[in-house]
C-alpha cells in the first residue's frame, strides 16, 4: 500500500492516480497532515473502511475518494 502525506492546502489540488482504490484520512487535530493511502484493489479498501465503521467514529477514519456503494465491503 502506498501512502502520501501532505498539508491541507496541498491536498485541495491533489488528484490521486487511482481514485477508485484510494482513501484519505485527515487526522485528529486541525493541523494534522492529510494522508492518502492507495490499496491494491477496491475490495480490500472497502473492507478496511467497513471494519472501522463497526466501532466508534474517529476524525482519523479513512474516507474513500470515490464513494462506496451500499453493498461494498461486506
Amino acid at each position: 500500500m502506498k501512502k502520501q502525506s501532505m498539508s491541507f492546502g496541498q491536498a485541495m489540488n491533489f488528484k490521486p492516480p487511482h481514485p477508485e482504490r484510494t482513501a484519505r484520512s485527515e487526522g485528529r487535530s486541525w493541523d494534522s497532515p492529510v494522508v492518502y493511502q492507495e490499496w491494491p484493489n477496491r475490495e480490500s479498501m472497502a473492507r478496511s473502511i467497513r471494519m472501522q465503521q463497526s466501532r466508534a467514529p474517529s476524525p482519523a477514519d479513512w474516507k474513500a475518494c470515490v464513494k462506496l456503494s451500499d453493498g461494498e465491503g461486506y
